[in-house]
């Protein structure tokens, strides 16, 4: 061989020796300025507890739509179990680590995020690019004056049936208190259990108790009333709604071990298995999973808790179901803006009603709706509140209930634990 090919030949190995051991120190993935070397991405984390039913479809499809608009940008989801959710979100909020754009509870820890100076206010934003959002989910992501969230969608509460089975018993569909606790007797003695209610995860167990004031307070004002201290919660509407809860628990209605169960693995199974004949709480954070478990098994649709009376109109809870905020310490601020803007986009309406989800706005597709998704549309319409911005009563509903779930409260010993975690 040639002095001058041997020279060569001699750098070309070199070189390739030390690409290599730039690719294998990682040093490769972490050169922009480098000649010949792609540019690194713009990573936008996000953040989800909803990984039960088709959320994760409907987030997949938002981030690759978006990366396919902007090739440089890296939407990596995660999702976490809503039981350590709130523990993790908080550790890394105080940290200064958040995800870019995370999901954020409905409920009073919405508000005490909304005022820890961690989010970015996002009035200004949302008048850009975004929708127009309905006016009573403007006024619920509202807090001081500024909106904190981009509401994705809208849900409903209400109890999944089997109507199978009911038609095999000779059972109607309830429509009063009494009628309910009837219809839990009746499947008692043909071996199956009432509602399936999993409390582990603690909120399922406080929507109960809310949806029994949407009948004990006809005002529909006395929740929102007591939550803002003008009123205590030992009013009797509030009571009242305790003691129905209690006397569910008493009558059977409720399957047992509700304190055990988490809501979407061990109360759904009993209900697909078709150990229990109803399952609560059910909305379209869920209904495409319970379609596909079911399948074929046996013809299932919702009703909400019934009132007190029969011939009463029969209203179920909700208000906004996923809602998105995105984190004042984040680097890419306006990218995860602009990421929020198309998942809320007519595009992004699309996959939420293919999928059985309702748009936080309004909604001019073609999409053939299903008789559930029908159903939970008209349930929309008439839907009462299932919020408590007040932190420490929230979490004192949500404790409490397991109580009485449990046997070890009263109703009135819950009701005063609302009155002292109120301070009033």
């Amino acid at each position: 061989m040639k002095r001058k090919d041997a020279a060569v030949v001699l750098a070309s190995l070199v070189l390739a020796l030390f690409v290599a051991f730039g690719a294998f120190a990682g040093g490769a993935k972490e050169a922009p300025g480098a000649a010949g070397a792609a540019p690194a991405k713009t990573v936008i984390e996000f953040w989800s507890w909803n990984n039960e039913g088709s959320y994760p479809i409907v987030h997949e499809d938002a981030e690759k739509r978006y990366e396919a608009a902007n090739p440089n940008v890296d939407i990596r989801r995660e999702y976490i179990s809503y039981t350590e959710y709130l523990v993790k979100l908080k550790a890394v909020l105080a940290g200064q680590e958040a995800p870019d754009c995370f999901q954020i509870p409905w409920a009073g820890e919405y508000t005490e995020l909304a005022r820890s100076g961690k989010l970015v206010p996002l009035t200004e934003h949302l008048k850009t690019g975004f929708p127009e959002f309905f006016p009573n989910i403007m006024n619920a992501i509202s807090v001081d004056g500024d909106a904190w969230a981009v509401p994705l969608d809208l849900n409903t509460l209400q109890i999944a049936w089997n109507q199978t089975m009911f038609q095999d018993l000779g059972l109607s569909m309830p429509r009063s208190k009494d009628e309910l606790i009837a219809v839990a007797k009746a499947l008692q003695k043909n071996g199956k259990f009432g509602v399936a209610l999993g409390t582990k995860d603690l909120w399922a167990g406080a929507d109960v108790f809310f949806a029994q004031i949407a009948y004990t307070d006809p005002t529909h004002t006395r929740m929102a009333m007591a939550d803002a201290g003008e009123i205590s919660w030992n009013s009797p509407e509030f009571v009242r709604a305790a003691e129905i809860v209690a006397e569910y628990v008493r009558e059977g209605v409720i399957a047992p071990g509700a304190n055990s169960m988490d809501a979407f693995v061990g109360a759904k199974n009993l209900f697909v298995q078709q150990q229990s004949a109803m399952f609560y709480p059910v909305g379209n954070f869920v209904t495409g999973g319970l379609t596909a478990d079911i399948g074929d098994s046996f013809k299932w649709s919702l009703f909400p808790w019934p009132p007190m009376r029969r011939g009463e109109e029969m209203l179920p809870t909700g208000g906004v179901a996923e809602m998105f905020v995105v984190a004042k310490d984040s680097d890419q601020i306006e990218t995860a803006i602009d990421f929020l803007r198309l998942m809320t986009d007519d595009a992004g309406k699309e996959i939420l009603v293919k999928n059985d989800f309702i748009p936080s706005s309004d909604y001019e597709g073609s999409v053939e709706m299903s008789d559930l998704y029908k159903n939970m549309l008209d349930a929309q319409s008439k839907s009462q509140s299932r919020v408590v911005y007040d932190t420490a009563v929230y979490t004192a509903v949500m404790n409490g209930m397991q109580g009485i779930y449990g046997g070890t409260l009263t109703p009135q010993q819950f009701i005063d634990s609302l009155v002292k975690a109120a301070g009033k």
